[in-house]
């Protein structure tokens, strides 16, 4: 079994590879992640980077000789022309993984456009198209990717016969003669067939049973009803329906055969489109791109040059995480991982990949559609099985929590999942354990919580109760990674024997927020007196006759501040483009919303004046809004860059205005002209304005 490699510890190993000589973009991949999910199935995921787009590839390896490994085609909800989507082929069939498989005409019926065997059947016969591989596996378990040709044949009572021109396939057009597909010929289709939709409905139909005997023929349409159970149904057009009109009666016993070649006893087999590589080198892209052409998802199998090790790889494409590989792009990476041959399969909006990851139940899909869509219902996929026995024999265990900590962030850590000799999950209740780490001078456990209080990689430690031991890498680092820091309190009016309790949190480059312990901070507040416990709360021992003072929180280099005041301060919080607001620690609503227009903030003047105890009134016909508070009179003219306060002509660089009937005002202009003092905190986008008569001048 190979061990898990945490993504943010990836393998160092990046590998160039060029191809002059055909044109191939230079590119690099580095592995990111490797498990062994299955006896014999090793996934590694992938950044792979062409011209400065990064794109996550996920990879099976499977080693076909393990006696536990089983490949299967599974198709759509069951049968063809029921459709599912990879998830859904996955849970219906218990798939340790399962990708999506062949090409198929979204428009019509459901039918795959390559040969496929399923459970050792063969259910579909490949298009006539030039230049399509497939990929089988043999009763040997050896894989190959080959062309795969149709055969056969209707033979009459009276011993004449005619060509069979395929099997379960929708209507399409011969490439590159452009011969209708079911224009004069005899078309098969069996009850893995699942819809009353054949083909073309103007062609005649014969329901034919399973030992041969002709029981119905329906002439120019189609019958009203799905092949059933066990039986036939051949559609007959033009020089197809005139040998069945000659040669054929209603109780008549017929033969039908048809085979494939080559011919190498298949128990698995699917379709694909062109060869992306071939003897261990790229090849250029044969078949007519215009629609697979680009940087999107993809999807790929390849094999080994013995034939007993089988690669599928799942190329997520046009996400936020991952712009997609072109074709020469994939068949660069096929190379570069050590395939012998590969080939193209259904990609763009069909690529998905979901799997049981070790010692998981359910299963994660870790290849999305493209643009995060939903999921595509497909006509088949690939799907492999774990079909070794079952035991309750633990052998390993898995830990769940982050892989990477700032000093100062508590993570949980757990049993996340544990799996038997043959890599089959087990249930983790009523496993007793103890979580460690590898480096005690790094941080602390308290419980199932670790915080790291100094930099550097330390190895998460389990053992269970009966010896079985994991480990999760994780590292931790430091306040260089932090943007900004952001403190919030319940209340920011104190007095003498006031406690309170500052959270603290740190917003970081990639946008994460991460609240801090007080353990890695430092303090200080001017103007009061005042201690902390050993739990981060400050105890305010005296204000010293201040009406407020700056508490300053320190992650290291990065500091933030805010104000303290007493509590005989009005303090009025609200937010942009939100309705809610705070008048100290009580909530109100207000019916419309402050907003930001050419950077300066406007609020809504009523709600202001109002909630600090004042007057306002709106002299609609002269377009000016007069306010009283506090004995002094304010007086703002509607988009006029002038206030007068008392007498006193005050200039602004921006305007009061009228919106959605409301007025809204400059908050910082006028709230500092009736001496109040207003805050704006741009990470949280809250607006905080301070009112105390007394002191705060």
């Amino acid at each position: 079994m190979k061990k898990f490699i945490d993504k943010v510890f990836p393998i160092m190993t990046v590998a160039i590879f060029m191809n002059i000589f055909l044109g191939f973009n230079v590119f690099a991949k580095e592995l990111l992640a490797e498990e062994e999910i299955a006896p014999g199935v090793l996934r590694q995921e992938y950044t792979v980077n062409y011209e400065n787009k990064n794109s996550i590839v996920n990879l099976l390896k499977i080693d076909l000789n393990n006696p536990y490994v089983e490949i299967s085609v599974v198709a759509g909800g069951g049968k063809y022309t029921n459709r599912a989507t990879v998830s859904e082929m996955a849970n219906r069939t218990d798939a340790t993984a399962l990708v999506n498989g062949d090409f198929f005409n979204t428009l019509l019926q459901g039918s795959p456009e390559g040969p496929s065997i399923v459970d050792g059947k063969l259910q579909t016969s490949p298009v006539e198209y030039v230049g399509l591989y497939s990929l089988g596996i043999t009763d040997d378990n050896t894989a190959s990717i080959e062309e795969i040709d149709f055969s056969g044949t209707v033979t009459a009572k009276n011993g004449n016969s005619f060509k069979l021109d395929s099997l379960n396939k929708s209507y399409y057009w011969y490439e590159p003669t452009g011969e209708y597909s079911h224009q004069d010929k005899l078309n098969l289709y069996n009850d893995f067939w699942a819809s009353k939709s054949r083909g073309d409905k103007k062609n005649s139909e014969i329901l034919v049973s399973a030992d041969g005997v002709v029981e119905q023929i329906s002439e120019g349409k189609s019958f009203d009803f799905p092949v059933p159970e066990g039986k036939f149904i051949i559609q007959a057009d033009g020089k197809g329906y005139e040998f069945i009109k000659n040669n054929v009666n209603i109780g008549d016993r017929i033969s039908i055969n048809y085979s494939i070649t080559p011919n190498k006893n298949y128990k698995f087999l699917i379709g694909g489109h062109a060869l992306l590589a071939d003897n261990s080198s790229p090849v250029e892209y044969t078949k007519d791109i215009k629609v697979l052409g680009g940087v999107r998802a993809r999807t790929a199998a390849g094999v080994s040059a013995d034939g007993k090790t089988l690669f599928i790889a799942s190329v997520e494409g046009r996400t936020k995480r991952s712009a997609g590989l072109s074709l020469g792009n994939l068949s660069d990476f096929m190379v570069s991982v050590g395939v012998y041959r590969a080939v193209n399969l259904d990609g763009g909006g069909s690529t998905a990949m979901v799997l049981k990851e070790l010692g998981d139940f359910d299963r994660t899909r870790v290849v999305n559609p493209e643009k995060n869509a939903a999921e595509r219902k497909v006509v088949n996929g690939i799907g492999i099985y774990n079909k070794a026995p079952d035991s309750d024999n633990l052998t390993g265990v898995k830990i769940g929590g982050p892989s990477t900590l700032l000093v100062g962030q508590s993570g949980e850590y757990k049993l996340k999942g544990a799996w038997n000799e043959f890599l089959k999950p087990l249930s983790i209740e009523g496993i007793n354990y103890r979580l460690y780490a590898s480096d005690e001078s790094l941080g602390v456990f308290n419980g199932n919580y670790y915080l790291p209080l100094q930099e550097g990689a330390v190895d998460i430690l389990l053992a269970t109760d009966s010896g079985v031991t994991g480990s999760k890498k994780v590292n931790i680092v430091g306040f260089d990674k932090i943007k900004d820091l952001k403190i919030s309190l319940d209340t920011r009016r104190v007095s003498e024997g006031s406690v309170i309790f500052p959270t603290t949190s740190a917003l970081l480059n990639n946008k994460e927020e991460h609240i801090l312990s007080p353990k890695v901070l430092k303090y200080d507040i001017d103007n009061f007196d005042y201690s902390m416990d050993e739990n981060g709360n400050i105890i305010i021992h005296s204000l010293n006759e201040n009406k407020f003072a700056t508490l300053k929180i320190m992650a290291g280099e990065k500091s933030k501040t805010l104000k303290l005041y007493d509590a005989g301060a009005n303090i009025i919080q609200m937010k942009i483009d939100e309705t809610k607001y705070n008048i100290n620690e009580e909530a109100f609503e207000m019916d419309t919303k402050p907003f930001i227009k050419d950077d300066r903030t406007l609020v809504p003047v009523r709600f202001i004046v109002e909630a600090l105890k004042g007057d306002v009134q709106y002299d609609e016909k002269n377009r000016i809004v007069n306010m009283v508070y506090d004995g002094k009179i304010i007086i703002i003219p509607i988009d006029d860059d002038k206030i007068i306060v008392n007498d006193e002509v005050i200039t602004m660089d921006t305007t009061a205005i009228i919106k959605d009937s409301r007025t809204f005002i400059p908050i910082r202009f006028i709230a500092e002209s009736i001496g109040m003092i207003v805050d704006y905190e741009d990470s949280t986008r809250e607006v905080t304005l301070i009112e105390n008569k007394d002191s705060l001048q």
